[in-house]
Formats: structure tokens, sequence, C-alpha cells
């Protein structure tokens, strides 16, 4: 954690006091970016609330059939990986995208097209960051006692009412956590904004990553990131102390009591259905889909692996495919080695502060981390394999940890001293007790950080090295470069096996009757 969080973290504070008095922070425009950042993440915040609190009274309050397959469908875009969710978009709401094209000009004689603009972010924002609300707030609202809701009834008050007066007031602790939660991923966001707002749109993410690989103004880039370090502070100490506010809830269910499902739901699982699912469908399906013909075909695939287009990606497809699998499966595997060994010293200890530092990467941006690495690299030169696992080890690890110390916490350690008196030593407690009790945990952390390390686009691109392809980036420079078709396909690869791997990552954890 030293050497791969703390050091890069304290090198951009350094450089950016450094330079302190030689920049100007806020030049005209660096206050238009934070301003515009702050404007399109409270919008981004504002319409994923809209669109989750529904969903999360659907899922909270009332039972309908298909109920855990559309709470589990619904989780979908949170871990897509962000490239994959652009060009969704692109397919979906596009000019000549599936929306356009096949329904709203052949019926209405009319087009849909928020791309490149302000709504487009915004869309693309709260895309993401919807099933956060819903889930969590819809978690929250079963566990509402409901014999409050019962005495407004009895009282007078009518479903709106009692919502409004009795059971919002009760939840608002869960909405406020999530929504700050939402506002900070809004905040930091970076390939919504790059590849959906397109060029006249810049936040502080996006403008950090121009001064570094456009502008190679090194002073700007340590400004803006020392800016943005104090703002994601301030939010991450908001949010904790949200978070302790909002332990209201013992997170047991405490009735079974649950209201008909409302008609106005229909039309919310109808318009999810569309708006929702219709982008990570058609971002699958246009990888294998010719537009202007309207027929099945599998030309882009043969010229992702064909080199027709390898002067574009920097290499071939298939190279780009080998080192994000071999980036990925040796973060996930050091994000469980340091999972189970620093959740384990903090189970042990009981220390607060360990646990504080290896869950604030969650605070920091990669693009933010991935400029320590650039300023690390005056001083040691790495190779970049070394550089990018390390990156994809921190954004990891957080998951992971928590993962691993929920396992330790529940850990029967009866079992582990009746193997110590029995004679076992560490190495045969460890791989024979305490890996196999753990296996779940181990599994999911695993699972959960190679999905990561797959789709991670930011700090790729920062430090990017064309030796070096990854499946993100290489879909990245060819839609740059107007190769579309072609990177819809590769990213179809990437999105089906990124679904592949998180229904493995919740089947374990399925009970008989198909809830999570």
């Amino acid at each position: 954690m030293a050497g791969a969080y703390l050091v890069p973290f304290i090198l951009i504070v350094v450089y950016a006091v450094k330079f302190g008095g030689k920049v100007s922070i806020f030049t005209p425009l660096n206050s238009h970016v934070v301003y515009f950042t702050f404007y399109q993440a409270i919008l981004s915040t504002i319409l994923a609330i809209a669109v989750g609190l529904p969903g999360a009274y659907l899922i909270g309050r009332t039972n309908f059939k298909f109920k855990y397959v559309f709470s589990a469908l619904s989780t979908i875009p949170f871990v897509m990986p962000s490239i994959s969710m652009a060009l969704g978009f692109y397919s979906f709401f596009g000019y000549n995208g599936i929306l356009n094209t096949y329904f709203l000009w052949p019926i209405f004689h009319l087009r849909f097209e928020p791309l490149y603009s302000l709504m487009g972010i915004v869309m693309g924002n709260a895309f993401y960051n919807f099933p956060l609300i819903m889930i969590v707030v819809g978690g929250a609202i079963s566990t509402l006692d409901p014999i409050y809701l019962e005495a407004a009834r009895i009282d007078g008050a009518s479903k709106f009412k009692g919502f409004l007066h009795v059971e919002l007031p009760m939840i608002f602790p869960s909405v406020a956590t999530s929504s700050l939660l939402a506002f900070v991923y809004c905040f930091t966001s970076f390939a919504v904004v790059l590849m959906i707002g397109g060029a006249r749109y810049a936040t502080l993410e996006v403008q950090i990553y121009m001064y570094l690989r456009t502008l190679f103004d090194f002073k700007g880039a340590a400004a803006l990131t020392l800016l943005q370090l104090i703002f994601i502070g301030i939010f991450t100490f908001l949010f904790s102390i949200l978070r302790r506010s909002s332990g209201i809830f013992s997170g047991e269910k405490i009735s079974e009591a649950r209201s008909r499902f409302p008609k106005w739901g229909y039309a919310y699982v109808i318009g999810m259905i569309i708006f929702v699912f219709g982008p990570i469908f058609s971002q699958i399906i246009a990888g294998f889909w010719n537009f202007q013909s309207s027929k099945p075909t599998l030309e882009w695939v043969n010229r992702l692996f064909s080199g027709m287009v390898n002067s574009y990606i920097g290499n071939s497809s298939t190279v780009a495919i080998l080192w994000t699998i071999v980036f990925a499966t040796s973060s996930a595997l050091l994000v469980v080695l340091l999972s189970i060994t620093g959740a384990h010293a903090v189970q042990k200890r009981h220390s607060s502060i360990l646990e504080a530092l290896f869950t604030s990467p969650l605070a920091v941006s990669p693009i933010t981390l991935a400029f320590g690495y650039v300023i690390l690299q005056n001083h040691f030169s790495l190779p970049f394999p070394v550089e990018i696992i390390a990156v994809y080890t921190v954004i990891s690890f957080p998951i992971g940890f928590q993962t691993l110390l929920s396992g330790w916490e529940r850990f029967p350690t009866e079992i582990d001293d009746a193997a110590s008196v029995d004679g076992a030593g560490f190495w045969t407690k460890t791989l024979k007790i305490r890996i196999p009790i753990l296996k779940p945990q181990i599994i999911s952390a695993f699972l959960f950080s190679f999905a990561i390390a797959m789709g991670e686009v930011s700090a790729t691109m920062l430090l990017y090295d064309p030796q070096y392809p990854t499946i993100s980036i290489s879909a990245y420079r060819l839609f740059s470069s107007r190769h579309i078709p072609e990177a819809q396909a590769l990213s179809a690869l990437l999105t089906v096996a990124t679904f592949f791997i998180f229904y493995f990552l919740e089947k374990p954890f399925s009970d008989k009757k198909g809830g999570f």
C-alpha cells in the first residue's frame, strides 16, 4: 500500500504544492471546468435519484413476478465497463442507432439525439449511478416497520402523504448517503464525458487528462489535481458522516407485509427496459449487426482479427485481449493476497486507522492515481505492465478488502483454535482451514477485481503504452478513429465477458428462491 498508493499520492501533493505559487488555479478555463463539473454532477445526480427512487419503492415495498431478475439486471449498468456503456449509448441513441432507425423515425418521423451534448452526459452518468440509489434505498425501504405507516393511515393520511411525511423522513439518511456517493461518481466521470459529451465539454478528470496528454502542461494538471483532491476529501468527509447517521436501520427484514404492485410500476418497468436495458443489449447486438443492410454479420469481428485495424490500435486485437487478461489476472491475485492479509490484520487488531487507510483509495480517482505514477517516473523508471498492474490493484483493493473483512468477521475462530491444539502450523491452518472457509469471499474479491481491471479506461489512457494494448483502450482508439463497428464488436466481447463474470460472482450467493 505504501509503494503502490501512498508514495504516488504524496508525490502529487508535493508536486502541486511545489508549483503552487507559480501557477494560478482559478484561470478562466479552470474556473469554467470546475463550474461545469459541479453543474453536470448535480444534474446527473438529480436524474439518477428520479430514476432510482421509483425502482427502490418497487423493490422494497412490493412483490411482483420476476422481481429478483429485475433487481439483478438493474445493477448491470453500475458494473458495466465505461467504454461499453458509452458505445451502448452510441448504438442505441445515435443518429443511426436502434432507437432512431427502427422505432422513432419509421413511426413518428422524428429523432432523439442526446449524444455530444449536456443531455447525453447527464443521461450517461444517471444510467451508471441510478442502480446505486435503487438498491441502497430499496434495502432501507424493505426494513421499515409498517406499523408507522399503518398508524398514519388510521389517522386519515393517504398513501402519498404517508410516504411523504412518515416513510421518506425515515429513509432520508439512506437517500442522502446514496445520492452523495452517486454525486461523487458523477463528479469524477471520465469516459462518459469524453465519449458522449465530446470535445466541447470537460470535467476536472477530462481536463487533467488533456493537460497531461495533449497540452503537456504538468503545472496545470497539478493545480487541478490538488483542487480535485480537496473537493473529494470534503465529499468523503460528508459521506462518512451521512453513513453513520444512516445506521438507524437494523438491516433485518422486519415484516413480510407488501403493498400491491402500483399501476405506474408497469410504465416504469417498460421505460427501464427501453432506456436502460436498450443501450446494454444494443451494444452487444451492434457488434454483430450491419445497420445499413439490417442483417446480422461477422464482418466487424473478422476485421478485428484479420489485422485490418491493427494500425489504429497500435497492435493486434489478439494481443490486446491477452494483455488485458494478464493485467486483470495479476491485479486480481494481488488484490486477493493483500485483502486476506490486510483484512485479517484489521480484524485482529481492531484498527480503525488501518481500515480507513485501506478503504481510502475509493476516494481517489484513477486519473489522479495515474498522475501520481507519471510523477513517479521522474524518480523511478517503471515499465508499463508494473505501473498498470499496481494501479488496477489499488483501484480494486478497497472492494476486495471489505469483502474479505466481512469474511474474517464471521470466521469461526474456535475451528482455528482447535487446529492449533491439534498441532497444526500456520501454513496447514491457512491452506486447509482458512482458505476453504473464506472461499466465497476470495472468489468474490478475485472476480470483482478482474472485472474492474478489464473495463478500466481512464488511468490506462493516461499511462498507455501501445506495446501493451488493452481491450478498453483499443475500443476507444477504434471509436476515436471512426471505426465504430469494429469498436462495438470489440466492446461487445468485453461486455459479454463482464456479464459472465458477474453471473458467476452472484451464483454462489443465490438462495433457492432466486434472491441474492
